[in-house]
């Protein structure tokens, strides 16, 4: 196939050429190495190869540098060189023609490509011998005047080479298009299915959770009233039984409601009935639910309140959800003993309430997660309680509907401060829709 022929690689990186390597003397080209341009040289002079292949950017002597002490030896000057480059510049293709270079190949090229310029340096090689003119050619490029000695012929190829680069390397662009083109249909075809899949599931969890709920409710109720209305006929054990079925269902009804709200909020129909109520009368309903749960756990509730507060626009049933929920989770991470301060501060723009309590505190690096749906922390609650992890980003949701924000202040063993605010304003307004 190539008896004969011998090809000098110059190439600085041992992976580039051995690949090199490999690749030719699968066609039965004699293959020789040099790690640099000096090397090249010394290799040319001590016995001439029939053509070479040089990378560019390589140490004490490059590409460009061996290429022209070829090119300017009269022994050596019509032994063809090919560069290998991962250069793109034009200012590289006028330094290849200075330095009298006869063929670019870019980095990353094909094996195909490789063999390709290769055979057709060969084939023109005797038509390079008889078309010798030592003419020289000046131009003028980038501003700068460049001399070039090149034959005409190689002039042309090297030329012919660029314009081939360029040309396959609109192919891989066209083909990386083409796969883009492709994969951003695939994605909007998954979006689709996606977007289907999740309305089956919002409308399946909407169905489980309401046909839950009612009988959630009968337990609910039930084991109430059989732990209160019949406390003296029951045992120490009956009295435990009860309480755990209560907790339980009662645990399981805040867990469906949530699941019911996140549905809302994903499905865009989480409704507030805007309306003016009054701030002070949500805050005593919340208080009043909650007082047997901190009293139990032997956590007092200090509160610190504007009485002269007027009503103004906003969701009461949202907003009574949204108190609970911060004073809910002050309780269950707060220590027996402990204070918890519930405050709000109110100006003509705004009202601006917090819920401070003095338990370990968060991790800061867990405080940017907060807020998303099913997420919890590392730290656990004081007594053991549960939480769906849910009622801080149904939270979050209905204060941004309400046009507020909420946000949390928390240092590790001193506690956390959780904070919303709403705006005030006294003019009537049409319901906000969830987005």
């Amino acid at each position: 196939m190539a008896t004969g022929i011998e090809i000098l690689v110059v190439e600085d990186s041992p992976t580039q050429a051995l690949k090199l390597k490999y690749i030719l003397e699968k066609q039965e080209y004699t293959v020789r190495l040099a790690v640099n341009g000096r090397e090249g040289l010394e290799a040319v002079r001590q016995r001439r190869p029939t053509l070479v292949i040089s990378d560019v950017l390589m140490p004490e002597m490059d590409g460009y540098e061996f290429c022209t002490a070829i090119k300017t030896d009269e022994e050596l000057k019509d032994l063809p060189v090919i560069l290998l480059t991962t250069l793109s510049d034009p200012q590289d293709i006028i330094r290849g023609l200075e330095s009298g270079a006869d063929n670019f190949l870019n980095k990353p090229y094909s094996e195909e490509a490789l063999l390709s310029r290769i055979k057709y340096i060969l084939i023109n090689l005797d038509v390079r011998s008889r078309m010798r003119t030592g003419m020289g050619i000046e131009i003028y490029f980038a501003n700068k005047k460049h001399y070039l000695t090149s034959e005409r012929i190689q002039i042309i190829d090297l030329l012919l080479s660029t314009y081939e680069n360029a040309v396959e390397k609109n192919a891989e662009l066209e083909k990386v298009n083409k796969q883009l083109r492709s994969m951003q249909e695939e994605l909007e075809k998954n979006n689709e299915q996606l977007k289907l899949l999740n309305e089956q599931k919002n409308m399946l969890l909407g169905m489980a959770a309401h046909d839950l709920r009612n009988p959630l409710y009968l337990i609910e109720g039930y084991s109430e009233f059989l732990g209160k209305d019949n406390a003296d006929n029951l045992t120490e054990e009956q009295h435990t039984i009860i309480s755990a079925i209560q907790s339980s269902s009662s645990f399981m009804v805040q867990m469906i409601n949530d699941l019911l709200d996140v549905q809302k909020i994903e499905t865009g129909k989480l409704d507030l009935n805007m309306q003016q109520a009054d701030f002070n009368a949500v805050l005593d309903t919340v208080l009043e639910r909650v007082a047997f749960t901190a009293d139990k756990k032997g956590i007092d509730l200090s509160v610190q309140r504007v009485d002269t507060l007027p009503a103004f626009i906003f969701d009461p049933a949202r907003i009574e959800q949204v108190i609970s929920n911060l004073i809910d989770n002050a309780i269950k991470f707060s220590f027996k003993g402990s204070v918890i301060e519930i405050s709000y501060q109110y100006t003509e723009q705004d009202l601006v309430f917090s819920v401070r309590d003095h338990g370990p505190g968060i991790p800061e690096k867990e405080i940017g997660s907060l807020f998303r749906p099913f997420s919890t922390t590392s730290v656990k609650p004081t007594g053991n309680e549960r939480s769906t992890g849910l009622g801080l980003a149904i939270a979050q949701n209905i204060v941004v509907r309400h046009r507020g924000r909420i946000w949390v202040e928390s240092e590790e063993g001193k506690g956390s401060t959780f904070s919303f605010s709403l705006p005030v304003t006294r003019t009537e307004t049409a319901p906000v829709r969830a987005r």
